[in-house]
């Protein structure tokens, strides 16, 4: 017990805080909790079951001159903190969210009596390592003083320790008065190059960012932000941002230091800068400086540089010595290369996924082992359908992701999870770390995001993509991935918001385009649809993606052969752009919409065509419900059977696909209640969106519901089909939406209720008032309706 009161240990639940070490653990695991969250979560614990204001707060742990707007850091340590202690504030278990007031600790804790806390308003982070006092020495003489006996040298000795000291004390205060905390963010400004070598431009900046973001406790400023900070000082967004410029942007954009870059050459010696400028006042508090004897050694010297600066601006040793991969290591030895990273990254930014493509691959030829690249690569190609590509890039990203900083590497570890095994749930933890410890980039929140999103956690995805957009202006991908989830919660109008910020912004993709197509089909706005297939002509990549859209839209109305053409031409124009994999899907998507209506003759060509171009996973796993579909149960299975063994650890195929391919063929045979049986463990996942589709089908809960009407109980099998009614946001413009019109008017049936299901096969053949008459499943539904009059 005494040694537990000298270490300071609080414990609350399973966890156990350690003040004197400023250490989270839960069951002797170390969690990582930045500075701010673990203090206020010291000041709450000292005052369990009561409420600390918001007030105490800032006036304890803010000082009056942080840079930082105090509510949004407030919020941002306190949604931290929780997310450290696997907390809701919904159902809070530890910190509870007093309105108006501040917050309270609800658990009880286990606190040494004589254990009292005290924090200035500035408290440096405590070192990972700590001082222990020697043992006691038993002296034979007690009577004397301890110090009775020491030579005059030994006084002298310590009155220069003293001395030491006290310099050393009044330099450290001095110089601790401006510290960079992680609430503070930076402003990193272009490159000052007089050396006439282009080779420079963009290379020593990128290479600059990675260093800096090593750091669990610097959080730049992104380059969005900037850019539009230019646009409104009336600059060009590419205009070079140094000097007075870059400390305006900082003054601008709320930051505390701008970090200036500089490269010169004095023969074939390079002198490398970078200086730390304060942005209140444009004083210089820090600078670095470093020779480079070849041009092949600029990267480690700026890299060098990179890490004394860190230190300059008061990270720890410890901390540096932690988080400093060598940027030679971490990036490329190849200038080029990191030249053509950067013109990718520019790229990707402006023109989108697919013109961005060539660069990425030309930094790659220029160094085969650039991690970076790879792992970038791997996210576009996912983005463009191109699973298999995806596939490869990921795990090349993987096999050298011990040349890349340790964010990074959580990343490419997150892809690799993603495209390659398929664990969803491991690549949401790599994610969830790298939020906990850094202050990470809206990107990588949108790929957080987007594994939310594609396992139906639209919650969550909404929070982490609102958490990204309050960080600063953002791409045109997570303005999208927003409206999109919002539009899934039914929330059609807030989706509409964030789609025409996104307008005034000027932002333009093939994706936003995509998704404002959706927005416009849940208003049902045909006028407004076909404006935007005539916009998609404009914006690279986009009339394919929207072409297939359209296929879908005139499919769910029963035009299945506009649908047919359409995703024919789609198809065509993909394989023209290069993107066979893409075309593969489009082509599977059209069998799966052709099997469900019974057309399956049609469906057999369409799903056969597809395995011509591409034998990736999407048309695989697509190939194999079809055939199950229509009746080729030993195709089907052989090829379930494949994708098993290939994937065996793949969320979606061993949780979703499997099941579903299983139910579907016990279906073909009239088996229902081994069809729910399969179907039961597959419901969490209903909601969830597999790349195999667009959008989120509900196709387990379809099937499932189909599985009731087998079993003749029309109760539940209205409830399956509900489903897909009340979830018109998730469905989108699948044709399942449409059809589970029909199945609920069977399911009355069922249930004998004659009524409700005279009005369900009306309001469905009003919907297919239109179709093409020939469709089979038309036919047996107004042979049921004419029945049942």
């Amino acid at each position: 017990m005494q040694q537990e009161t000298e270490r300071r240990i609080v414990r609350f639940g399973s966890f156990e805080a350690d003040l004197q070490e400023a250490r989270l653990s839960k069951g002797g695991i170390r969690i990582r909790l930045q500075e701010q969250p673990f203090r206020i979560l010291v000041l709450l614990l000292e005052r369990p079951g009561q409420v600390v204001t918001r007030e105490e707060i800032r006036q304890k742990l803010w000082s009056n001159d942080t840079f930082v707007e105090f509510d949004d850091a407030l919020n941002t340590a306190v949604r931290k903190l929780r997310a450290a202690l696997n907390d809701s504030a919904d159902n809070p278990r530890f910190l509870e969210t007093v309105p108006r007031k501040g917050y309270r600790f609800l658990a009880p804790i286990s606190l040494p009596p004589d254990l009292q806390v005290e924090l200035s308003p500035v408290q440096n982070k405590v070192p990972d390592t700590v001082s222990v006092p020697p043992p006691e020495i038993a002296h034979s003489n007690a009577s004397r003083p301890w110090w009775f006996g020491w030579s005059r040298w030994a006084w002298i000795g310590i009155a220069a320790l003293m001395l030491a000291t006290i310099g050393g004390v009044y330099w450290y205060r001095s110089r601790a008065r401006f510290q960079i905390t992680a609430a503070d963010t930076i402003v990193l400004a272009d490159f000052v190059n007089t050396t006439g070598e282009i080779v420079f431009d963009k290379a020593l900046r990128e290479a600059t960012e990675v260093g800096l973001q090593q750091s669990p406790y610097f959080n730049l400023v992104p380059d969005r932000k900037t850019a539009a900070i230019l646009t409104e000082m009336r600059r060009g967004a590419d205009d070079h941002m140094t000097g007075n410029v870059a400390i305006e942007i900082c003054q601008r954009a709320g930051g505390k230091v701008t970090v200036q870059g500089s490269i010169s050459s004095i023969g074939t010696t390079y002198l490398v800068g970078l200086a730390a400028i304060r942005c209140d006042n444009g004083v210089p508090i820090a600078r670095e400086e470093v020779e480079a004897r070849r041009k092949e050694d600029v990267v480690d010297a700026l890299g060098n540089a990179t890490s004394r600066l860190r230190a300059r601006l008061g990270e720890s040793l410890p901390s540096i010595q932690k988080y400093d991969v060598p940027l030679v290591r971490a990036t490329t030895p190849s200038l080029d290369a990191l030249r053509a990273y950067g013109q990718a990254l520019s790229r990707l930014e402006k023109s989108g996924d697919l013109a961005a493509v060539p660069f990425f691959k030309r930094a790659i030829e220029l160094d085969p082992n650039f991690a970076l690249a790879y792992g970038t690569l791997a996210d576009i190609y996912s983005n463009l359908g191109e699973a298999e590509l995806a596939r490869q890039n990921a795990i090349k990203a993987y096999e050298l992701r011990d040349r890349v900083t340790d964010l990074e590497k959580l990343s490419i570890e997150a892809g690799y999870q993603l495209y390659v095994t398929g664990e969803l749930e491991k690549a949401v933890d790599a994610f969830e770390v790298a939020r906990r410890t850094y202050p990470v980039s809206s990107r990588f929140l949108n790929d957080l995001g987007v594994v939310y999103g594609r396992l139906g956690r639209f919650g969550q995805e909404i929070e982490i993509y609102r958490e990204s957009m309050r960080a600063g202006p953002s791409s045109s991908t997570i303005y999208g991935n927003l409206a999109v989830s919002l539009m899934a919660l039914s929330k059609i109008d807030e989706a509409g918001t964030v789609l025409s910020e996104a307008a005034g912004r000027n932002l333009q993709s093939d994706y936003l385009l995509q998704v404002n197509y959706w927005k416009e089909f849940l208003r049902g706005d045909s006028d407004e649809m076909r404006r935007i297939l005539l916009q998609s002509l404009d914006v690279p990549g986009a009339q394919s993606l929207l072409l297939s859209e359209q296929a879908n839209t005139e499919a769910y109305f029963g035009h299945f052969e506009k649908a047919r053409q359409l995703s024919n031409t789609a198809a065509k124009i993909m394989q023209n752009e290069g993107q066979n994999e893409a075309a593969g899907i489009c082509l599977a998507q059209a069998a799966v919409r052709e099997a469900e209506i019974g057309d399956y003759p049609r469906a057999r060509d369409l799903i056969s065509r597809a395995q011509h171009l591409t034998h990736d996973q999407n048309v695989l796993t697509l190939t194999a419900l079809v055939m199950v579909r229509i009746g080729d149960f030993a195709k089907g299975h052989a090829l379930a059977g494949k994708l098993d063994k290939q994937y065996p650890t793949n969320t979606f195929i061993q949780k979703y696909w499997l099941p579903v391919i299983g139910a579907v063929a016990e279906l073909r045979q009239n088996q229902g209640a081994k069809a729910v049986n399969l179907l039961s463990p597959v419901e969490p996942l209903d909601s969830a969106a597999p790349d195999e589709f667009p959008t989120g089908t509900l196709y387990p809960a379809y099937a499932r519901g189909q599985a009731y009407l087998v079993l003749g109980d029309g109760s539940r099998a209205e409830a399956e089909f509900q489903k897909l009614l009340d979830h018109r946001g998730v469905v989108l413009n699948f044709p399942l939406g449409a059809l589970a019109r029909l199945g609920q008017a069977r399911a009355y049936v069922c249930s004998h209720d004659s009524l409700r299901a005279h009005d369900a096969y009306r309001d469905f053949l009003q919907l297919w008032k239109d179709a093409d008459p020939d469709l089979p499943i038309l036919k047996q539904a107004k042979a049921e309706y004419a029945a049942l009059r």
